[in-house]
């Protein structure tokens, strides 16, 4: 995070603030964490609960990207397959994946204000492919409420920024997922986000099978994708989604500035 301050304990503060406020999110909804709201939510012992007001705005976040993106975005499908990336073999992963399937769609899942409901025990949510780019735009969200002129916010690739920097635009570069050393290109940013969703960096071994972390039902066009859009957010879903389903139409507020396709062997 960059950004201009009046005085050096005015920048501590704030990155202090921020820094804490993006560490509650990670702890508030890890998939992992057994002390987490959604933990609690996907281990439920019944299938009707009530959640906490920012949560209930983070899954109706979720519906509105599973409708926007024809499913393509879909926290449940990445939750519910989870327990596929544990077997120990291929026929294992296989198996399991069949079984988990027809859970495994955020069309299992009912909101009214607070309460959710699932219609089985077996749906699972996983945050972890927006809550990320959430916190980025509460980041800048909160640095323009304190009036800093500008800005520039990097959560683990996920960029937004505003303003300038030493009086020209700031200047971003996305990585070649074929070399992590080079960039495939720059972009010039002002006011936006540009945000990167790929297979090359995150995945799990089966056997001597690469997984890709970003799970979905069809083989990718796509090895890497970056989008640009006003939000993280925006840019973060619908990097993924292009990357799940490739022929998606893209809303005019959006662009993709780059894509990698995946390799034919």
């Amino acid at each position: 995070m960059i950004f201009d301050a009046p005085t050096k304990a005015s920048a501590d503060a704030i990155s202090r603030s921020i820094y804490q406020y993006a560490k509650k999110l990670e702890t508030n909804y890890s998939f992992f964490s057994e002390v987490s709201e959604l933990y609690l939510l996907n281990h439920r012992k019944t299938n009707r609960l009530m959640v906490s007001d920012e949560l209930a705005g983070l899954l109706a976040i979720a519906a509105f990207y599973y409708e926007k993106t024809s499913s393509a975005f879909d926290i449940a499908y990445a939750g519910t397959m989870y327990d596929c990336l544990q077997t120990a073999s291929l026929k294992e992963y296989q198996q399991t994946k069949e079984a988990l399937l027809p859970y495994a769609t955020f069309s299992h899942i009912h909101l009214d204000g607070n309460n959710v409901e699932f219609s089985n025990k077996h749906t699972q949510l996983d945050l972890g492919g927006f809550v990320k780019e959430y916190a980025v735009d509460q980041a800048i969200l909160r640095l323009k409420q304190l009036n800093i002129p500008s800005a520039l916010v990097d959560f683990g690739g996920d960029v937004a920024a505003y303003g300038n920097h030493a009086g020209a635009q700031w200047c971003i570069g996305i990585q070649d997922p074929k070399q992590n050393e080079n960039n495939l290109m720059h972009i010039n940013l002002d006011n936006g986000a540009v945000c990167t969703s790929g297979h090359s960096k995150n995945f799990y071994m089966i056997e001597e099978t690469q997984i890709s972390h970003i799970l979905s039902q069809e083989q990718s066009t796509y090895k890497q994708v970056s989008i640009l859009a006003p939000s993280a957010l925006d840019a973060g879903v619908w990097a993924t989604s292009l990357l799940i389903h490739p022929f998606l139409n893209v809303p005019s507020h959006l662009k993709i500035i780059s894509s990698v396709k995946v390799e034919k062997v």
